[in-house]
């Protein structure tokens, strides 16, 4: 379910509202049945929903638009047991509501998101958080990092990991003949003539050219401001960038309602909407619940996709 405080309640009932979109899709909410009946009731929505109470929230965690710590608290609780239910067998995929970025350092659980938490969850050593919208897909190289700490992050064996996993899984879920993978450039311009940064001549390059070598059809590093033009008119299939704002910025703005995020490398199905608990508008009815529902209809496919691989 998400913060309870956030948005995430309102477009999971929106969503599973939308019958004609979602036909037959079988959900269980992990939350709370007493919040999740509240807001079907203010916002005039009948889905057919069921509910894994976990805990119970009290008035101060349902009141919307502030984090609370019981509210945070619950957050934990909700994605711990949709995880284990996970892990079980008992569910096929995981699509999680937003959370708000205190609410896993509330519960002393590794973070600071999502992405990072699954990974260690599920014994993933490097997992590769996608955004894909119907024109565009990008896969990051590093996630929630601090613009600072971003080029000591950038390493030829990771971004090989990065690369391959992204590659091997595009294959999977998304195009059976190989992605074409764009790698991104770290500085601008790509560095010209040693000038600007050395990292792609001494990183991005070589770590290109070891991609190539495992069979991996990618090209790059192209800069940053050229690249996601070349995707968008299919050149390309996907884009690796080489941190979360180079490559969420394009997406966004291509995509903004529709793209939705995709732990890839855990051997799990995991999808949510691609944005935030936006606290402004909780509980009054105008999120867009577009994203969730993308979510939520990515995830049935991904898990048709395996269970016929």
């Amino acid at each position: 379910m998400g913060d309870p405080a956030g948005v995430g309640p309102e477009v999971i009932l929106q969503a599973l509202a939308d019958r004609d979109r979602l036909g037959q899709v079988e959900t269980l909410v992990f939350g709370d049945r007493g919040l999740l009946a509240r807001l079907m009731k203010k916002l005039d929505l009948s889905p057919e929903l069921q509910v894994h109470q976990v805990g119970r929230l009290g008035e101060s965690a349902m009141k919307p638009g502030r984090f609370t710590m019981e509210g945070g608290q619950a957050q934990g609780a909700y994605l711990k047991a949709a995880a284990d239910a996970l892990e079980h067998g008992e569910i096929d995929a995981l699509v999680t509501g937003p959370i708000h970025k205190r609410a896993l350092v509330t519960c002393d659980m590794p973070g600071p998101g999502h992405t990072e938490w699954l990974a260690w969850r599920f014994g993933g050593r490097r997992p590769v958080m996608l955004l894909s919208g119907p024109r565009l897909k990008v896969a990051l190289a590093t996630t929630h990092l601090p613009l600072s700490k971003v080029a000591e992050n950038i390493t030829r064996a990771g971004l090989l990991e990065v690369g391959s996993i992204a590659a091997r899984e595009l294959r999977r879920y998304f195009f059976p003949a190989g992605p074409r993978l764009a790698v991104c450039a770290l500085n601008p311009h790509g560095e010209v003539d040693g000038q600007v940064g050395s990292e792609e001549r001494e990183i991005i390059a070589p770590a290109v050219e070891d991609l190539r070598r495992m069979g991996v059809d990618a090209c790059g590093p192209f800069p940053g401001d050229a690249v996601f033009n070349k995707a968008v008119n299919a050149e390309y299939d996907a884009v690796l960038a080489m941190y979360h704002d180079q490559g969420l910025a394009p997406l966004k703005v291509l995509h903004f309602s529709e793209a939705v995020n995709v732990t890839l490398g855990l051997g799990i199905v995991r999808t949510s909407p691609d944005h935030g608990v936006a606290y402004d508008i909780a509980h009054k009815g105008v999120a867009d619940p577009t994203s969730m529902t993308e979510a939520l209809l990515l995830a049935v496919k991904m898990v048709e996709r395996d269970k016929t691989a």
